[in-house]
Formats: structure tokens, sequence, C-alpha cells
């Protein structure tokens, strides 16, 4: 299956569903505003709801659920066919998100992001590892970057906007 097709295979699944509320992700938050999101694959396991144990990882729940397991196969699929030799371990799903500047606390390495949607504007601020002299990228494409060492933000946008962010915890 082409990458074309299976872009589009993915924005109908994602708009097909009810995003759930993520007001846990404090640092994308723009005026406490919780963000629509939810992350298949990899996450790191908790312990005790206080503290994380880098060592431990598990599935996330909704991976496995049926409401989000063909969305999981076609997020393989899509980044299988786009480069089959990035390692990745997880998929950060948003919806309609307008991020504030920040890092990536969990992902190590490099990361790739891809914008689906109806929706002009939405261009990420890519800035130097000082958080100065940001860079400009289109979002309707791949973007392969370190989001753990170069704070970003995401730019005003209209319409209906989908980021998929694969990473590696």
């Amino acid at each position: 299956m082409s990458e074309s097709l299976l872009k589009d295979r993915m924005t109908e699944a994602l708009d097909s569903i009810d995003f759930p509320l993520s007001s846990s992700r404090h640092n994308i938050m723009r005026g406490g505003v919780a963000k629509q999101g939810f992350v298949l694959g990899r996450v790191r396991t908790w312990g005790g709801g206080l503290q994380y144990d880098p060592r431990q990882f598990r599935p996330s729940r909704k991976t496995t659920t049926n409401k989000y397991k063909g969305i999981w196969e076609l997020g393989k699929k899509l980044m299988n066919t786009h480069d089959p030799n990035f390692k990745w371990t997880s998929i950060q799903f948003n919806k309609n998100n307008r991020t504030a500047k920040h890092k990536d606390a969990n992902n190590v390495g490099e990361s790739y992001m891809l914008g689906l949607g109806n929706y002009t504007g939405g261009d990420l601020l890519i800035f130097d590892e000082d958080g100065k002299n940001p860079k400009q990228v289109n979002t309707k494409g791949w973007i392969k970057f370190n989001g753990s060492i170069y704070p970003h933000e995401t730019m005003p946008f209209t319409g209906n906007r989908y980021t998929l962010v694969f990473y590696k915890v």
C-alpha cells in the first residue's frame, strides 16, 4: 500500500474516534488547557503513581484495545513504508493541539513527526539548544529532529490538525 493511501486511511481513522483529553502533559499546555491525545506502544511504568521506574516499560493500555488496534497497525505500516530502518517504540497521537514551547521529556534520540488533516498553518518552530534562533518547519510532511534536545512549539492554525510523533522511550 502506498504511503499516500496509508496517510488517507490514518486520517479517516482518526476522524472516526473521540480523542481523550490529557491533562498530564503539563510541559506542552498553553494556559493550563488540557490537550487531546493518546500514546500507543511502549510507555514507562510508574511506581505507586508517584514516579516512573526508568528501567521498566509496558504497552500502553490503549494499544491492545479494539478501539485503537487498527490505528496502531496503520501507524506501524505508515512508518515502515516511510523509513523501515527507523527504530521507535511509541506513537503520540494529537488532535488540534497548539503546543507551548517545550522539550520532549521521555523521548530518546530523534523522533519523526507527521501532520495530517485539513488545516492551514500549524508549522513547528524548532529552536536551537539554547532556545533561540527558531526555524519554522511545515508539518504537512515528515519532520525528523531530536525534541529532547531542541525546544519546539506549534504555530497557530485553522482546521482539523492531527500530528503523529514516532519516538523511542
